[in-house]
């Protein structure tokens, strides 16, 4: 057997391809109804709760188990209780496999299902007509958050279902927690408390405190990750059943203070136009064809960008159209660009980060509560450069509902204000009713004085 070092980070692959993976993650998106939510007042749980998992040790704990109102299981663990008569309130999974619908056994009408997005499509077929909650995985690379959908959370936590336990519970508001079954290893019966259709046998030993278990690499990395995610969770109280690695580890851990209140588990993130507002422009896009077309006559603005910074980069840079309306920037533009507008249906979905982001006549049709959002979602998008042109006066169009299509309509130091939270401001010039603006990223600070050097007024 491999010798693994109890201090050392485990080299773990992912259990399937990441292609399909997100196949499965958009499936789920629109097969499954359900969302997981926090409650709406997010106030704290002094009871305590039973997280079970499907360690060898849940064999000899299970009875205590009994004892707890709230009971929160995951992968085998469901099975194990409710054949013993003990039905979970709720069930968490996260593999992606369908060998977890086998695992799981007969789901339960008394039980709230809080199913990974990553999981099986099967696993949610299994779980028709059954109470089940949709939640994401914190992915916080840039494809992750373009494919988080807005007002729906992702949840952080560690690389085993176990550990998202802990991460899960203290989301629903509880902060006494109580562990079964967590082992981080196997014992000569098996690396679960039951039969598993994973048939594959540990493959390492890790010494810890003067004692050999017997584990995995996978195994390890989830016992380790239970440390770390301990210490993001500063308000919970934790204890530890049975016998292992785990509870090894835990006997001898001390929490970091990190001097922090509430910890910082799940984000969502932000609807950046209401539903409402969508339509509104839709309409409008329909019935007034001079609505969106000005995009064009930046057309010479763009290239110039181009041409400088070009050298730079040491590549073509990529230029996407924020708020790119009926796409006359575009079809202005000798060289094709990235388009993104929330009600031009097949150029709504979350834009891709671009060296050059381009975003003219946009924002002062923004929401009044939503220009925050945007703005935090143009500076995610901006790699390099940011050319905006804002007008600050009352438009000559209005919304089907009657109200000016310039929601926002205000003078130059209130843009400086709002902008400079979120970007290094190069150029902020006002010609009549437009404001012209140059920015860049707050890590890029010289980036944008070097492109106004250059630019052709418009």
């Amino acid at each position: 057997m491999k010798v693994l070092d109890i201090n050392a980070k485990q080299d773990v692959a992912y259990c399937i391809p990441d292609w399909l993976r997100d196949e499965q993650i958009k499936v789920n998106l629109i097969n499954v109804e359900g969302r997981l939510r926090p409650s709406e007042n997010r106030e704290l749980r002094s009871e305590p709760i039973a997280l079970v998992n499907f360690g060898p040790s849940l064999v000899d704990t299970w009875e205590e188990v009994r004892q707890f109102k709230y009971i929160m299981s995951c992968s085998g663990s469901h099975k194990f209780l409710v054949d013993r008569g003990i039905i979970p309130t709720w069930h968490v999974d996260v593999d992606p496999r369908p060998h977890k619908i086998t695992l799981m056994g007969q789901p339960q009408k008394e039980t709230e299902y809080l199913i990974a997005n990553t999981c099986h499509p099967l696993l949610f077929k299994h779980l028709e007509g059954y109470n089940v909650k949709l939640w994401h995985i914190l992915d916080a690379s840039e494809e992750g958050w373009r494919t988080l959908p807005p007002d729906e959370w992702a949840i952080t936590g560690g690389c085993s279902v176990g550990v998202r336990l802990l991460t899960i519970a203290r989301f629903l508001g509880f902060t006494d927690l109580h562990i079964f079954g967590m082992d981080g290893n196997a014992r000569e019966t098996g690396k679960h408390a039951a039969d598993h259709p994973n048939k594959g046998k540990p493959d390492a030993v890790v010494e810890y405190d003067g004692v050999t278990y017997i584990t995995t690499p996978a195994m390890l990395e989830a016992a380790r990750n239970t440390e770390h995610e301990l210490n993001q969770l500063t308000d919970v109280k934790y204890k530890f059943y049975g016998e292992g690695l785990v509870q090894h580890m835990m006997r001898n851990f001390t929490r970091k203070d990190f001097g922090a209140g509430k910890p910082a588990i799940a984000f969502s993130k932000p609807e950046l136009i209401s539903a409402p507002y969508i339509e509104q422009n839709r309409q409008l896009h329909s019935m007034n064809l001079a609505y969106g077309v000005g995009g064009g006559k930046y057309a010479l603005v763009v290239m110039q960008l181009v041409e400088k910074i070009q050298p730079e980069l040491k590549r073509i840079p990529s230029i996407l159209d924020y708020g790119c309306g009926k796409g006359y920037l575009a079809k202005a533009l000798p060289f094709p660009i990235w388009e993104y507008d929330p009600a031009i249906p097949g150029k709504d979905a979350s834009p891709k980060a671009a060296d050059i982001v381009v975003c003219t006549d946009v924002l002062e049709h923004i929401e009044p509560d939503k220009i925050h959002f945007v703005l935090g979602d143009l500076a995610r998008c901006v790699k390099e450069i940011g050319y905006f042109v804002i007008h600050t006066g009352p438009s000559t169009k209005t919304l089907p509902d009657g109200r000016n299509t310039h929601l926002l309509q205000h003078d130059r130091e209130w843009w400086k204000k709002k902008l400079k939270r979120y970007f290094s401001i190069g150029l902020l010039q006002l010609n009549g009713v437009l404001l012209f603006a140059v920015v860049s990223p707050l890590r890029k600070e010289n980036a944008p004085a070097k492109a106004v050097k250059h630019l052709h007024r418009v």
